[in-house]
């Protein structure tokens, strides 16, 4: 059964990614005419002026794959509820994709789509008019209240705080989404993590489906949507690249992790999950967050802006200086992830003891970041 599921939903990765490699050329077009480009930055490491463009490109497959699922959704009702199911081998590998349109209808996908909305829209007016950081946190941080307060997509905390929730929820979108927004600094760096993880998180949706859980299809369903935009995208962001994400697909990117994240089902104790399973997202976000951190370490440490740009303190920037090449760095970048999202995925079926395995190759990954960041010794001497 395993193996038709993942059959189903690869169906919408090919979707999306076909999408996207079609309309990506198109998007760099619009944002060439609309003057979406990037400048030439310290802290960036092309030498040329590049367009934008694959936000626009990411947020027109959601949108093109939503409209088609809406489109077919009364079809795949009358799949699964006229006890139609004979338990035929085409009804086994069709059942749980229509199960994934039927759940597209429910209001999550409304919901989750506003925010995709808000947060694709700060991304594009900072690509268009360099927003100051400070602006740019407070329009992210109303769009986050308002998916956590106005929409109620927030994290279960056990903790006997009022309002905790809500505001674990509200850092956590600011975290994910400023953390991609800081790791598109490279050619293909941000969308390689983020489409890692967002297979490993359908994976592990999938996964749980199988073994305790019902109901997953929807997040297992968006993330591989977004996955497959993102392949698409790959093949013109793939150093050397033609376009870039800016920060109108960061921040989308960020955001559909980050409530994706929060509204997946982690915690069965009818089947013996630990409590501790709520974590699963720090791991399978791991290599981003973890790098986000250090970076506004260095910048602390050497007293300079924490929201401020410079060109030492990212990921790519050490590892050039140590020798690698950009395709290296977007090579470490996607098994890093792939063996954070991994082990995050086991946890689902861990408990006790056992838990602390998967942390533990966590941990081994966030060294080897350190490993790699750390400047050379003729940069060290000076």
């Amino acid at each position: 059964m395993i193996a038709f599921l993942l059959a189903a939903f690869g169906s919408a990765l090919v979707l999306s990614a076909l999408l996207s490699v079609l309309l990506t050329p198109l998007a760099r077009r619009v944002a060439m005419a609309a003057n979406l480009i990037a400048p030439v930055h310290p802290d960036r490491l092309h030498r040329e002026a590049r367009p934008y463009g694959g936000g626009l490109a990411l947020m027109a497959v959601l949108v093109l794959v939503a409209l088609l699922i809406r489109l077919t959704r009364k079809m795949a009702f009358n799949f699964l509820y006229p006890d139609r199911f004979d338990g035929t081998w085409v009804d086994v590998l069709l059942s749980p994709l229509a199960s994934f349109v039927v759940a597209m209808g429910h209001w999550e996908f409304f919901t989750l789509g506003l925010g995709a909305i808000l947060f694709f829209i700060i991304g594009l007016i900072d690509d268009r008019f360099a927003l100051s950081a400070w602006l740019k946190l407070a329009l992210q941080a109303l769009s986050a209240a308002i998916m956590v307060v106005g929409c109620g997509v927030k994290a279960t905390a056990w903790l006997a705080l009022p309002g905790a929730p809500e505001l674990m929820s509200i850092l956590w979108f600011l975290a994910v989404v400023n953390a991609y927004n800081m790791l598109d600094h490279a050619d293909g760096l941000a969308g390689v993590t983020g489409l890692v993880a967002l297979v490993a998180l359908a994976v592990g949706m999938i996964l749980t489906r199988w073994w305790y859980y019902e109901g997953p299809e929807f997040i297992a369903g968006v993330a591989l949507v977004t996955a497959g935009g993102l392949a698409g995208f790959l093949f013109f962001n793939f150093p050397p690249a033609k376009l870039f994400m800016g920060d109108a697909g960061s921040m989308l990117v960020g955001y559909l992790l980050a409530v994706l994240t929060i509204v997946a089902p982690y915690y069965s104790p009818e089947h013996g999950t630990s409590k501790l399973v709520v974590l699963v997202p720090l791991a399978l976000l791991a290599v981003p967050l973890f790098d986000m951190v250090c970076v506004v370490a260095a910048r602390l440490w050497r007293r300079q802006n924490p929201m401020k740009g410079d060109a030492t303190s990212h990921l790519a920037h050490r590892m050039l200086a140590r020798g690698w090449s950009p395709r290296g760095i977007v090579a470490f970048a996607a098994g890093a992830t792939a063996v954070t999202g991994a082990a995050s995925a086991s946890m689902y079926f861990l408990s006790g003891p056992a838990l602390a395995a998967p942390w533990l190759v966590v941990a081994a990954v966030l060294a080897a970041m350190l490993l790699v960041r750390r400047p050379p010794h003729a940069e060290a001497a000076r």
